[in-house]
């Protein structure tokens, strides 16, 4: 009986998924196309060494050395940069330095990528799509980078919503099967199983899926049994209704001082048999509980994770029937995603109570001796944020002399900030004002301008939780004097501009 084989057509290129955590790499230059390289070397957790001179370097490369996100050697090209590299990538436009640099990586056998020289590179970048663990990548094999970008847009728009939550959600389960199942003789079985949930519950119904409903679906698996997502959480809302006593209140914890909770926060605190804050709750206020204590884990550039795993600990509780509070810094309808949550614990078949507490945005200019609306200065407030979703700067309107601007969450965004506020007609001498833990022992506050707050930020050191504040409001009972002599103080500590 003949076998009939696929025929082999060459020309293709061999596509792997390089696993480059921890490996060292090397990118020689500092231009547009090395920015790029960097960031998907960072991406994948690699530890980037870039070297190149500090003329032409690109503004995102700049940002990523001062971030400390990679190593810089400010130089040019040495051959004992290969010592000890796993990876090279150049992206020069001297053609004559960037082949010798391919033949030094050849004597050594290291991987190396030459930018726009295919027959120069050992692997190609292709253009990828990312959404959480998913990456979707297409190549041309160097022969058509722009219409693999189209091709991956037309891919891109037509996967389904949701989809790297969902890859998440399933991985999560797949690491409780082999937790309860770790026997190398079942992998067959646990392949099975974990097939079926993935053919029975559908991409949304994954995404959404929380650790209770994961431990319910555990239930199942002993027997070989999937059960469907309608039936898992219909089960779960039964339980809920029938034999739960939890409840959960939403508490502003105010800006730090402990004196500026209200008292119902204070009594909702004592009497809560889990305690869940935020990671910027002040440690006096944490004092004031009586029952367990859980604080968001440290996730940085993970908000969306921290935030899931603190709702899924709070649904925990509630059908432990304990009391849950949900302690959130300020007040928590003001960027504190309370609403988000009112939504999740609802879906849950509870009804949360909320508590609300003082805004940082309202008492940081007091702090600062800043009225955000006084005659004459100013008679609007705006109060927003510099970290949108997914990391978007707001739609900042043009500038009014009239207005108070309040940013939270803004300081590690203050050069971008900047930018923004120049762009939309801020004068280079409205004034700002920096309010570091406002209502704490630790408090400062620093003044500036727009023309100098990135620097001034820079030299003081201001850190997070900080509120910014901007407007004529800021000097209204602040003589002008005071902010300049502030700032000269300050800018006498950086050697650029000395």
């Amino acid at each position: 009986m003949s076998v009939e084989y696929p025929q082999v057509e060459g020309g293709g290129s061999l596509v792997l998924a390089w696993r480059v955590k921890d490996r060292r790499v090397l990118i020689v230059g500092g231009g547009n196309v090395a920015a790029g390289r960097i960031f998907n070397v960072l991406e994948a957790d690699g530890k980037v060494t870039v070297v190149t001179p500090e003329e032409g370097l690109h503004p995102e490369v700049k940002y990523r050395i001062e971030k400390k996100e990679v190593q810089w050697i400010n130089r040019n090209f040495e051959e004992q940069d290969l010592d000890s590299v796993d990876m090279v990538m150049t992206a020069i436009d001297d053609h004559v330095r960037s082949k010798e640099i391919y033949h030094l990586c050849k004597e050594r056998n290291i991987p190396v990528n030459v930018a726009d020289v295919p027959p120069l590179c050992d692997f190609w970048f292709m253009s990828t799509h990312r959404d959480g663990p998913l990456q979707v990548a297409i190549s041309t094999n160097g022969q058509g980078p722009k219409l693999a970008n189209l091709i991956r847009k037309q891919i891109a728009s037509n996967l389904p919503e949701g989809i790297g939550a969902a890859i998440t959600r399933t991985g999560s389960l797949r690491k409780k099967v082999r937790e309860i199942d770790p026997d190398p003789s079942n992998a067959a079985y646990r392949m099975g199983w974990m097939s079926r949930v993935c053919e029975t519950w559908s991409f949304e119904e994954l995404g959404q899926m929380n650790e209770v409903e994961m431990n319910k679906l555990l239930e199942g698996y002993g027997e070989n049994v999937v059960l469907d997502a309608k039936t898992v959480r219909r089960s779960l809302q039964h339980k809920q209704t029938n034999t739960s006593t939890g409840s959960i209140t939403l508490v502003g914890a105010g800006p730090g001082d402990p004196d500026l909770l209200t008292i119902a926060a204070k009594k909702a605190l004592i009497e809560a048999d889990l305690v869940l804050a935020d990671r910027l709750i002040h440690p006096q206020i944490l004092e004031l509980t009586e029952g367990e204590v859980r604080i968001a884990r440290k996730t940085k550039g993970r908000s969306d994770e921290a935030q899931d795993e603190l709702q899924e600990w709070a649904l925990e509780g509630l059908l432990q029937g304990k009391k849950v509070v949900r302690l959130k810094i300020g007040d928590p309808f003001l960027f504190g995603r309370g609403g988000e949550e009112i939504v999740y614990f609802r879906e849950h078949g509870f009804s949360p109570k909320v508590i609300p507490g003082i805004s940082s945005a309202l008492s940081a200019p007091m702090v600062a001796n800043v009225p955000v609306t006084i005659r004459g200065y100013a008679d609007q407030l705006l109060i927003t944020t510099g970290r949108g979703e997914k990391g978007s700067m707001p739609d900042i309107p043009a500038y009014s002399p009239m207005r108070t601007t309040v940013f939270l969450m803004a300081v590690g965004r203050v050069g971008v900030l900047s930018e923004e506020l120049k762009a939309r007609g801020y004068p280079d001498d409205c004034p700002v004002v920096f309010v570091e833990r406002s209502n704490c022992p630790e408090e400062r506050t620093i003044f500036a301008t727009i023309a100098t707050m990135e620097t001034i930020s820079k030299n003081e050191g201001v850190v997070p939780p900080s509120v910014i504040v901007i407007g004529r409001a800021v000097s209204s009972l602040n003589p002008q004097s005071l902010i300049e002599n502030i700032e000269s103080l300050s800018l006498e500590s950086d050697p650029v501009l000395n």
